[in-house]
């Protein structure tokens, strides 16, 4: 019997009781040389173990974060490095994909090789946006971009210098497995950067999935109309200023033109202000 990833049920393997039971024999012997798992209490379910380690050479590895530009001058207040997880989650119309395309428009002078993952735009309504940026022909943009709405993980360019732009991971039910697409993005990434939009209720801080997005990712930022909010940074620039929470004001012109209102600020400050 060969062992394949993932769970699997000796109900797959046989469909006569007797041939399963050789099978479930089979299976616990295999458990109990720490072969298999049992998994889940789910009688006649096994999992292989997966005993395979990676080790982390520490000790000459390099601490220096990646060369990337983001809107917010996100840029000044978190340090993003090789392998790392970026979230844009936004009510719709809330300026996801102008973010996107700024940090691409932005990224390309950087050496970046550059994938858009598009699952709402054609070719003639990306290119429509496009061609609002100036000083730049369309000819000149220097990036690829696919159509693709699920099983990102397949898809993604692997590697340091790869920049994947996913707008967006669209979840329309089980909103729990969120945080599954995001791992297996992240599992797969081998040091590239993956920037991931994701919707999200008004009024909440995290998108669809709830907490479960923010487990290996190193910056989320929520976006409501006109509002950014920082709501998971990992690798502080400054040591003395920690970015979770400070929220700024924007407004977007002609679709594509983010202007900063004023200054990162806390919540609380701007109540203290107005009172």
């Amino acid at each position: 019997m060969g062992l394949s990833p993932g769970a699997f049920s000796v109900n797959d393997l046989s469909n006569q009781i007797d041939v399963r039971q050789i099978y479930i024999d089979m299976c616990e012997k295999l458990v109990s040389k720490g072969i298999l798992d049992r998994y889940r209490d789910r009688r006649g379910w096994y999992i292989p173990k997966q005993s395979e380690l990676i080790e982390l050479d520490f000790k000459k590895a390099e601490v220096k974060p990646v060369d990337i530009w983001l809107p917010f001058n996100l840029s000044d207040l978190v340090e993003i490095h090789p392998g790392n997880i970026i979230i844009f989650s936004g009510i719709p119309n809330s300026g996801k994909s102008a973010m996107f395309y700024n940090i691409i428009y932005e990224n390309q002078e950087k050496g970046w090789d550059i994938h858009l993952f598009n699952s709402e735009s054609g070719a003639g309504e990306l290119k429509k946006r496009l061609n609002k940026f100036p000083h730049r022909a369309i000819e000149d943009w220097n990036f690829k971009a696919w159509q693709r709405s699920e099983r990102f993980a397949d898809v993604i360019k692997q590697g340091e210098n790869s920049l994947n732009v996913i707008d967006f991971l669209e979840v329309h039910d089980e909103f729990y497995i969120v945080g599954k697409r995001i791992k297996e993005i992240h599992d797969r990434l081998n040091g590239a950067i993956a920037i991931i939009g994701l919707q999200k209720n008004p009024g909440r801080d995290t998108g669809l999935g709830g907490y479960r997005m923010l487990e290996v990712t190193r910056l989320a930022v929520a976006l409501e109309s006109g509002t950014v909010k920082i709501i998971k940074a990992k690798n502080f620039k400054r040591p003395d200023i920690n970015p979770n929470g400070l929220v700024k004001d924007f407004n977007i012109i002609d679709g594509y033109q983010i202007i900063d209102r004023h200054g990162w600020y806390r919540q609380k400050d701007k109540k203290d202000d107005t009172d």
